[in-house]
Protein backbone atom coordinates (compact mmCIF):
# COMPACT_ATOMS: atom_id res chain seq x y z
CA UNK A 1 0.00 0.00 0.00
CA UNK A 2 1.29 3.47 -0.86
CA UNK A 3 2.22 5.86 1.90
CA UNK A 4 2.30 9.61 1.18
CA UNK A 5 5.68 11.30 1.21
CA UNK A 6 6.54 14.02 3.71
CA UNK A 7 4.78 17.18 2.60
CA UNK A 8 7.64 19.57 3.42
CA UNK A 9 10.02 17.87 0.99
CA UNK A 10 7.80 16.16 -1.53
CA UNK A 11 9.80 17.04 -4.66
CA UNK A 12 13.14 16.20 -3.06
CA UNK A 13 11.95 12.79 -1.95
CA UNK A 14 10.55 11.95 -5.36
CA UNK A 15 13.88 12.98 -6.92
CA UNK A 16 15.88 10.84 -4.48
CA UNK A 17 13.82 7.74 -5.02
CA UNK A 18 13.48 7.98 -8.80
CA UNK A 19 17.16 8.86 -9.12
CA UNK A 20 18.19 5.72 -7.28
CA UNK A 21 15.81 3.54 -9.30
CA UNK A 22 17.29 4.90 -12.53
CA UNK A 23 20.93 4.75 -11.42
CA UNK A 24 20.59 1.16 -10.23
CA UNK A 25 19.16 0.13 -13.59
CA UNK A 26 15.66 -0.65 -12.33
CA UNK A 27 14.42 1.61 -15.10
CA UNK A 28 16.49 1.27 -18.25
CA UNK A 29 17.12 3.88 -20.95
CA UNK A 30 14.05 4.37 -23.12
CA UNK A 31 11.60 3.29 -20.44
CA UNK A 32 8.57 5.57 -20.28
CA UNK A 33 7.15 6.76 -16.98
CA UNK A 34 3.36 6.81 -16.53
CA UNK A 35 1.57 10.04 -17.53
CA UNK A 36 1.94 12.91 -15.08
CA UNK A 37 -1.69 12.83 -13.93
CA UNK A 38 -1.63 9.08 -13.34
CA UNK A 39 1.77 9.11 -11.65
CA UNK A 40 0.87 11.92 -9.24
CA UNK A 41 -2.27 10.02 -8.27
CA UNK A 42 -0.33 6.80 -7.66
CA UNK A 43 2.23 8.59 -5.51
CA UNK A 44 -0.31 10.63 -3.60
CA UNK A 45 1.36 13.93 -4.48
CA UNK A 46 0.18 17.01 -6.33
CA UNK A 47 1.18 17.53 -9.93
CA UNK A 48 3.18 20.66 -9.16
CA UNK A 49 5.52 18.72 -6.84
CA UNK A 50 5.84 15.89 -9.34
CA UNK A 51 6.56 18.33 -12.18
CA UNK A 52 9.26 20.01 -10.08
CA UNK A 53 10.87 16.64 -9.34
CA UNK A 54 10.85 15.57 -12.97
CA UNK A 55 12.45 18.87 -14.02
CA UNK A 56 15.26 18.24 -11.53
CA UNK A 57 15.76 14.75 -12.90
CA UNK A 58 15.85 16.17 -16.42
CA UNK A 59 18.49 18.68 -15.33
CA UNK A 60 20.60 15.74 -14.07
CA UNK A 61 20.27 14.08 -17.47
CA UNK A 62 18.28 11.15 -16.08
CA UNK A 63 15.02 11.71 -17.94
CA UNK A 64 13.79 13.54 -21.03
CA UNK A 65 10.46 15.34 -20.99
CA UNK A 66 8.78 15.88 -24.36
CA UNK A 67 5.27 17.08 -25.06
CA UNK A 68 3.39 14.31 -26.80
CA UNK A 69 5.93 11.67 -25.76
CA UNK A 70 5.86 12.05 -21.99
CA UNK A 71 8.84 11.34 -19.74
CA UNK A 72 11.43 8.79 -20.78
CA UNK A 73 14.48 7.51 -18.93
CA UNK A 74 17.78 8.62 -20.46
CA UNK A 75 21.09 6.79 -20.72
CA UNK A 76 22.83 8.83 -18.03
CA UNK A 77 26.26 7.74 -19.26
CA UNK A 78 25.51 9.75 -22.40
CA UNK A 79 23.48 12.61 -20.93
CA UNK A 80 24.59 12.98 -17.29
CA UNK A 81 27.36 15.05 -15.75
CA UNK A 82 30.07 14.51 -13.16
CA UNK A 83 27.67 15.50 -10.37
CA UNK A 84 26.13 12.03 -10.72
CA UNK A 85 29.29 10.50 -9.25
CA UNK A 86 28.25 11.58 -5.75
CA UNK A 87 25.01 9.62 -6.17
CA UNK A 88 26.61 6.63 -7.90
CA UNK A 89 29.43 5.95 -5.42
CA UNK A 90 27.18 4.70 -2.59
CA UNK A 91 25.58 2.33 -5.12
CA UNK A 92 28.92 1.20 -6.58
CA UNK A 93 29.43 -2.11 -4.71
CA UNK A 94 26.20 -3.60 -6.08
CA UNK A 95 25.28 -1.61 -9.19
CA UNK A 96 28.50 -0.02 -10.49
CA UNK A 97 31.47 -2.05 -9.16
CA UNK A 98 33.95 -0.46 -11.58
CA UNK A 99 33.13 3.06 -10.44
CA UNK A 100 35.41 2.94 -7.39
CA UNK A 101 38.33 1.93 -9.60
CA UNK A 102 37.42 4.64 -12.12
CA UNK A 103 37.18 7.27 -9.37
CA UNK A 104 40.60 6.33 -8.01
CA UNK A 105 42.07 6.40 -11.52
CA UNK A 106 40.59 9.85 -12.15
CA UNK A 107 41.86 11.12 -8.78
CA UNK A 108 45.38 9.97 -9.58
CA UNK A 109 45.44 11.57 -13.03
CA UNK A 110 43.77 14.73 -11.76
CA UNK A 111 46.05 15.04 -8.72
CA UNK A 112 49.17 14.58 -10.82
CA UNK A 113 48.18 17.29 -13.29
CA UNK A 114 47.07 19.62 -10.50
CA UNK A 115 50.50 19.26 -8.88
CA UNK A 116 52.20 19.91 -12.21
CA UNK A 117 50.22 23.10 -12.90
CA UNK A 118 50.49 24.26 -9.29
CA UNK A 119 54.28 24.04 -9.43
CA UNK A 120 54.26 25.99 -12.67
CA UNK A 121 51.77 28.72 -11.74
CA UNK A 122 51.64 29.09 -7.95
CA UNK A 123 52.06 32.61 -6.61
CA UNK A 124 53.39 33.44 -3.15
CA UNK A 125 49.89 33.81 -1.69
CA UNK A 126 48.84 30.48 -3.22
CA UNK A 127 51.83 28.71 -1.71
CA UNK A 128 50.99 30.25 1.66
CA UNK A 129 47.56 28.64 1.51
CA UNK A 130 49.08 25.24 0.70
CA UNK A 131 51.51 25.66 3.61
CA UNK A 132 48.63 26.36 6.00
CA UNK A 133 46.85 23.22 4.76
CA UNK A 134 50.01 21.15 5.28
CA UNK A 135 50.54 22.53 8.79
CA UNK A 136 47.08 21.34 9.83
CA UNK A 137 48.32 17.76 9.55
CA UNK A 138 51.23 18.38 11.91
CA UNK A 139 49.08 18.34 15.04
CA UNK A 140 47.41 15.49 16.88
CA UNK A 141 44.51 14.64 14.58
CA UNK A 142 42.15 11.71 14.22
CA UNK A 143 42.00 9.47 11.15
CA UNK A 144 38.86 11.17 9.86
CA UNK A 145 40.42 14.61 10.40
CA UNK A 146 43.59 13.51 8.63
CA UNK A 147 41.56 12.25 5.68
CA UNK A 148 39.80 15.63 5.39
CA UNK A 149 43.07 17.54 5.81
CA UNK A 150 44.74 15.51 3.06
CA UNK A 151 41.88 16.23 0.69
CA UNK A 152 41.86 19.93 1.59
CA UNK A 153 45.59 20.02 0.89
CA UNK A 154 44.79 19.02 -2.70
CA UNK A 155 41.97 21.56 -2.82
CA UNK A 156 44.55 24.22 -1.92
CA UNK A 157 46.86 22.87 -4.62
CA UNK A 158 44.04 23.10 -7.15
CA UNK A 159 43.56 26.77 -6.29
CA UNK A 160 47.23 27.27 -7.20
CA UNK A 161 46.53 26.25 -10.80
CA UNK A 162 44.23 29.20 -11.39
CA UNK A 163 42.05 26.86 -13.45
CA UNK A 164 38.38 27.46 -12.65
CA UNK A 165 37.18 24.19 -14.19
CA UNK A 166 39.65 22.20 -12.10
CA UNK A 167 38.38 24.03 -9.04
CA UNK A 168 34.79 23.10 -9.79
CA UNK A 169 35.77 19.51 -10.57
CA UNK A 170 37.54 18.98 -7.28
CA UNK A 171 34.52 20.39 -5.44
CA UNK A 172 32.37 17.76 -7.14
CA UNK A 173 34.86 14.99 -6.39
CA UNK A 174 35.02 16.11 -2.76
CA UNK A 175 31.24 15.80 -2.46
CA UNK A 176 31.36 12.37 -4.09
CA UNK A 177 34.15 11.09 -1.88
CA UNK A 178 32.31 12.21 1.25
CA UNK A 179 29.75 9.48 0.59
CA UNK A 180 32.60 7.00 1.00
CA UNK A 181 34.43 8.77 3.84
CA UNK A 182 33.59 6.25 6.63
CA UNK A 183 35.20 3.51 4.54
CA UNK A 184 38.14 5.51 3.20
CA UNK A 185 38.96 6.80 6.67
CA UNK A 186 39.86 3.23 7.59
CA UNK A 187 42.36 3.24 4.74
CA UNK A 188 44.02 6.56 5.51
CA UNK A 189 47.77 6.50 5.01
CA UNK A 190 49.70 6.59 8.33
CA UNK A 191 49.87 10.13 9.67
CA UNK A 192 53.63 10.51 9.32
CA UNK A 193 53.50 9.37 5.70
CA UNK A 194 50.80 11.97 4.96
CA UNK A 195 52.88 14.67 6.63
CA UNK A 196 56.00 13.63 4.73
CA UNK A 197 54.06 13.72 1.47
CA UNK A 198 52.73 17.21 2.17
CA UNK A 199 56.20 18.50 3.05
CA UNK A 200 57.79 17.00 -0.07
CA UNK A 201 55.09 18.25 -2.42
CA UNK A 202 55.07 21.70 -0.81
CA UNK A 203 58.85 21.91 -1.30
CA UNK A 204 58.47 21.01 -4.98
CA UNK A 205 55.76 23.64 -5.43
CA UNK A 206 57.88 26.29 -3.70
CA UNK A 207 60.81 25.40 -5.98
CA UNK A 208 58.48 25.43 -9.01
CA UNK A 209 59.86 21.98 -9.86
CA UNK A 210 57.10 20.87 -12.21
CA UNK A 211 58.18 17.29 -12.92
CA UNK A 212 59.09 16.51 -9.32
CA UNK A 213 55.75 17.81 -8.08
CA UNK A 214 53.89 15.66 -10.62
CA UNK A 215 55.95 12.59 -9.68
CA UNK A 216 55.39 13.03 -5.94
CA UNK A 217 51.62 13.37 -6.37
CA UNK A 218 51.39 10.47 -8.83
CA UNK A 219 53.34 8.11 -6.58
CA UNK A 220 51.35 9.00 -3.47
CA UNK A 221 47.91 8.76 -5.09
CA UNK A 222 48.94 5.61 -6.94
CA UNK A 223 49.89 3.85 -3.70
CA UNK A 224 46.59 4.85 -2.14
CA UNK A 225 44.62 3.54 -5.12
CA UNK A 226 46.49 0.24 -5.09
CA UNK A 227 45.73 -0.22 -1.41
CA UNK A 228 42.00 0.34 -1.88
CA UNK A 229 41.83 -1.94 -4.94
CA UNK A 230 43.75 -4.66 -3.11
CA UNK A 231 41.30 -4.57 -0.22
CA UNK A 232 38.39 -4.62 -2.65
CA UNK A 233 39.79 -7.67 -4.41
CA UNK A 234 40.15 -9.52 -1.12
CA UNK A 235 36.66 -8.57 0.02
CA UNK A 236 37.95 -6.50 2.94
CA UNK A 237 36.50 -3.18 1.82
CA UNK A 238 33.00 -2.76 3.30
CA UNK A 239 30.38 -0.92 1.26
CA UNK A 240 29.23 2.54 2.36
CA UNK A 241 25.81 2.97 3.82
CA UNK A 242 23.20 4.00 1.28
CA UNK A 243 21.07 6.85 2.54
CA UNK A 244 17.53 5.95 3.45
CA UNK A 245 14.76 8.43 4.00
CA UNK A 246 12.61 5.90 5.82
CA UNK A 247 9.49 6.70 3.85
CA UNK A 248 9.19 3.58 1.72
CA UNK A 249 11.33 3.55 -1.42
CA UNK A 250 9.64 0.36 -2.56
CA UNK A 251 6.32 2.17 -2.52
CA UNK A 252 7.42 4.52 -5.27
CA UNK A 253 8.97 1.62 -7.14
CA UNK A 254 5.70 -0.28 -7.07
CA UNK A 255 3.81 2.82 -8.15
CA UNK A 256 5.86 3.11 -11.32
CA UNK A 257 4.87 0.74 -14.07
CA UNK A 258 7.20 1.84 -16.85
CA UNK A 259 6.67 1.17 -20.52
CA UNK A 260 9.45 0.15 -22.87
CA UNK A 261 10.16 2.33 -25.88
Amino acid sequence: MLRPVEKQRVAEEIVEQLRELILTGRYEPGAKLPPERELSKRLGVNRASLREALKKLEHLGLVRIRQGDGTRVQNFMETGGIELVSYLLPLAPTSHPDLIRDTLEFRRIFGREVARLAAQRARAEDIARVRVAAERAEGDVSKSELFDIDFEFYVALTACTGNQVMGLLINTVRDAVRSYTPVLTQLTTPAEAVRAHHRALLAAIEAHDVERAAHIADEYLGRGAERVLSLMASGQLPPPEVRSNGSGRTDIASALAVEEA
